[in-house]
This record gives C-alpha cells, structure tokens and sequence, in this order.
C-alpha cells in the first residue's frame, strides 16, 4: 500500500494497465460478440480473433471510466476537507484488483461455459464490491479524519449502490434480449 501512498507510479502507466484489465475482464464476452457481429459479414470477418477482441473488450469500460471520474473528481472538488487528488489516484489500483478477478472467472468460464450466463452479471458486482469496500477502508484509514468516516462511507456506499444496481439491471437485461 505504500507505492499508492506514495505515488511511486506514473498514473498514466496506472491507467494502462486499468485499460488493460478492462480488456482482460471483458475478452470473453467480447470474443462472442465480436464473432457475432462480424463473422456474420464477410468482409469485416478477418478482424473475428482473439487479440482484437481483447483489444475492443477494454475500449468502452475506460472511456466510461475515464467519464464518471471527471464528472465525480469535479463534484467532490467542491466538498471540503476531502482527499480528492489521493481518492482519484489510488481508485484505480483498486479497480485493477477488480477487473484480474473477473478476468479470472472469465478464464474459468471457458471450462464451464454454462457459469458465464449468470457469473457474467453476478462476479462483477460481488468482485467491485469487495474492492470497493476495501478502497474506501484504505481512504478513511490514510486520508480521512476519525469523525468523517461515516459521512465517506455513507455517500460513497449509496453512490456505489445506485451505480451496481443499474449495472446489474443493464447486464440482465443484456442476457435477457441475447
């Protein structure tokens, strides 16, 4: 924890290797539907392999990513006495954490293809939410004063809440019409 403390790494390096857990969380589903997509046309089928699904699986979630962040780090700029500058560069190593475990289920879901259709949904909300969890203990232990835990943990818990549950709604319905 003392590299995150410390700022020992660039944060543009932190931010590619973000990218490129988001393409490791995301290569399964990304193999089949890029395979779906495209291998139905012929001229675009050259591009149904494996290194570009991996590639294309990551280029939404960072920009989505990179979007929410600048829309919050802007909003909590205006909240006194918050850590933002130490909150917006160690969210991302936690997030890393997040996206190798479900890069993991994805890699056991090739041995057990029926897990995917529910583990899809299920192992990346339960997955952020551990690190989550642990990303705000990390913030109130090194950052935040004793009195203001609660109020941390209070709003970011419900704003992690609101954002799990339309995930979680957007991914079943996403297996619903496919």
């Amino acid at each position: 924890m003392n590299i995150i403390k410390e700022k020992k790494i660039n944060s543009k390096i932190v931010g590619f290797v973000l990218y490129l857990t988001f393409c490791f969380a995301g290569w399964y589903s990304s193999r089949s539907s890029l395979t779906g997509y495209l291998g139905m046309n012929g001229q675009f089928s050259f591009m149904c392999n494996d290194i570009v699904a991996f590639f294309i699986a990551g280029l939404v979630p960072i920009l989505i990513y990179f979007l929410v962040m600048k829309v919050l780090t802007r909003a909590l700029r205006q909240v006194a006495y918050l850590p933002v500058a130490q909150m917006e560069y160690s969210f991302p190593y936690f997030y890393i954490g997040a996206n190798i475990v479900i890069g993991l289920f994805n890699v056991l879901y090739f041995f057990l293809p029926i897990a995917s259709i529910w583990g899809g949904i299920i192992v990346p909300v339960i997955s952020t939410a551990c690190f989550f969890i642990w990303y705000l203990a990390f913030i109130c232990k090194n950052y935040v004063k004793n009195y203001n835990w609660k109020t941390i943990v209070m709003y970011f818990g419900r704003l992690y809440i609101i954002i799990a549950l339309l995930y979680t709604v957007f991914g079943i319905i996403a297996e619903v019409l496919l």
